[in-house]
């Protein structure tokens, strides 16, 4: 008897669509300028950026980031770009738009690196202008090309409003920023008004001054009566005190084109490189003229009395041949002058470590070391390399001879190099291959977090190399230059000199009170001892 077999049909499971994966897109807008114009197509560009990604249905509107006001120039100083890119890592969205490469970053450096960073993020930027999605394997170029395009740009604006200022100023026309100025406030007109509560600080720091206190003096009283600076805070700093001090606005004149921008970014000083005007009587008085001039005539006494040069902050800062050259070996902190027994017949100067000064001696016990002991110290050490010469001389340059540059040396760079060009074409490769989907995201993160790694350490063996080559190099030249020093003076020194001592000491490291290690600039190193004494110290 044949068995039946037995058949059940199984239906069909129904079939549902699956939806679609929405990105989340956000926007990225920015303004230069407060201006009028500029800000109401900051407005045009909110409202169509939010009705733009919210009428795609594919995407989910994630907010706007906006900055207004802030050159394009540093992304650092665009602070809801950094927000973005934070938010980016944190990843509260998958995409972003912007209207242009130039609205984006006007850096080059900066607008590559953040669209690198984002492509390992996994998230897109798309440039409407230049449609452009940096997802894509092709944008890399384009990107690189088109946001050098925009940098030239920004160098060309930066020209333009180069020679704007420039008419404006002949014409006396100028502009402050009053909310970094104290005494004045604009109109409605833009013009200076003072302002009375602000004014009153000015006023007491050209009448201190006037009575014969110092800025830091000044400083502390204020600071003392809780007096508020410009920017809401109590502490006050001597060089904002002598900014005040010696600006020529407070007398109702303006100074313009103090400083000059070079290349795209640095601003300087302006030593004579561009003209500059003197508009006298511009706006309304805070300080009388006759107070101002008698205030710049005090500051220009006080500054000769004390070895300086009016406007020349390097050498107030080393007006004694010592300062800054001499460092603790225990705590590393940096000697101070100082004077014993002031105003008597015992006065001296001596040096004392400034951990040691601000009061923690138990942090560093090293003590004071007297001037003319150190100098003394000086002499003994230039008089022996004049004395020996030829042999502590000609053996150190023997010994700068075998260190010298190597074919082994030059092997190694260029084998650096090939494989620095090596992994930068790896970079590229796995961007591509993410781009075309090749390679799941994480798997490409952690590929390149290893390159990177390796790129990074192979950089800095070869900046290294490069350092150490540059160094024995720079060695040599110092010390082809010491004995041209040791050749014009002719024989030992019989006191010390302040030239010869710059032109050869790098810096003196105090071992112990009484042990010092004088470090010259060509490299070699001396210990000096000496014996501590009453008045005068054995050495």
């Amino acid at each position: 008897m044949s068995s039946i077999k037995k058949i059940r049909t199984i239906d069909k499971a129904p079939v549902f669509n699956k939806p679609l994966n929405k990105l989340r897109v956000c926007a990225y807008v920015r303004v230069s300028t407060n201006q009028t114009e500029q800000q109401e197509s900051f407005s045009a560009q909110v409202q169509h950026y939010t009705s733009y990604i919210n009428s795609n249905p594919e995407w989910i509107f994630s907010g706007i980031y906006s900055d207004q006001g802030i050159s394009g120039k540093n992304a650092a100083k665009r602070p809801e770009f950094m927000r973005m890119v934070q938010d980016a890592e944190n990843r509260k969205f998958d995409m972003i738009v912007t209207k242009s490469i130039s609205r984006f970053a006007r850096n080059t450096a900066d607008c590559l690196e953040t669209v690198r960073k984002l492509k390992l993020l996994g998230i897109a930027v798309q440039f409407e202008k230049e449609q452009i999605n940096t997802l894509t394997a092709e944008s890399e170029l384009m990107l690189s090309i088109l946001s050098s395009v925009a940098e030239e740009e920004l160098a060309s604006i930066s020209q333009n409003m180069h020679w704007s200022n420039q008419r404006r100023f002949k014409k006396g026309k100028f502009s402050v920023n009053t909310k970094r100025f104290l005494g004045y406030d604009k109109n409605h007109d833009g013009n200076l008004v003072i302002n009375d509560e602000q004014a009153a600080i000015v006023r007491r720091i050209f009448k201190d001054y006037l009575s014969g206190l110092g800025v830091s003096r000044i400083a502390k009283g204020l600071e003392a009566d809780r007096v508020k600076n410009i920017s809401g805070k109590i502490k006050w700093a001597e060089s904002s005190i002598r900014d005040i001090l010696k600006n020529e606005k407070y007398c109702g004149d303006a100074h313009l084109q103090k400083t000059i921008t070079t290349g795209l970014y640095n601003r300087k000083r302006n030593s004579g490189e561009a003209p500059m005007y003197y508009v006298k009587d511009s706006h309304p008085v805070i300080i009388s003229r006759e107070d101002f001039e008698k205030v710049q005539e005090l500051m220009t006494e006080r500054a000769k009395s004390k070895g300086n040069i009016q406007g020349n902050r390097e050498k107030y800062t080393n007006r004694y041949t010592l300062t800054g050259t001499i460092v603790c070996g225990h705590c590393g902190n940096t000697f101070k002058r100082h004077i014993d027994n002031c105003g008597t017949v015992a006065e001296s100067v001596c040096w004392i470590c400034n951990t040691y000064i601000i009061g923690r001696k138990n942090s560093c016990g090293v003590g004071r070391i007297k001037e003319e002991t150190i100098k003394g110290l000086f002499v003994r050490v230039f008089n022996r390399l004049c004395t020996d010469r030829a042999k502590l001389l000609g053996d150190y340059k023997a010994k700068l001879e075998r260190e010298k540059l190597t074919e082994l040396d030059n092997e190694r760079i260029a084998k650096l190099d090939e494989e620095i060009e090596k992994l930068i074409k790896q970079e590229r490769a796995l961007f591509l291959i993410e781009a075309k989907g090749y390679a799941d995201h994480n798997l490409v993160k952690s590929e390149h977090e290893e390159l990177v790694k390796t790129l990074t350490q192979i950089q800095t063996e070869r900046s290294d190399r490069i350092a150490e080559i540059n160094k024995r190099d720079n060695r040599m030249a110092r010390t082809l230059e010491l004995e041209a020093v040791l050749e014009a003076q002719g024989g030992n020194l019989t006191e010390f000199s302040d030239d010869l001592y710059r032109n050869m000491v790098e810096k003196i490291v105090v071992k112990e009170r009484t042990k010092l290690i004088f470090h010259l600039k060509n490299g070699l190193a001396f210990e000096e001892t000496y014996a501590l004494k009453r008045g005068h110290d054995i050495f």
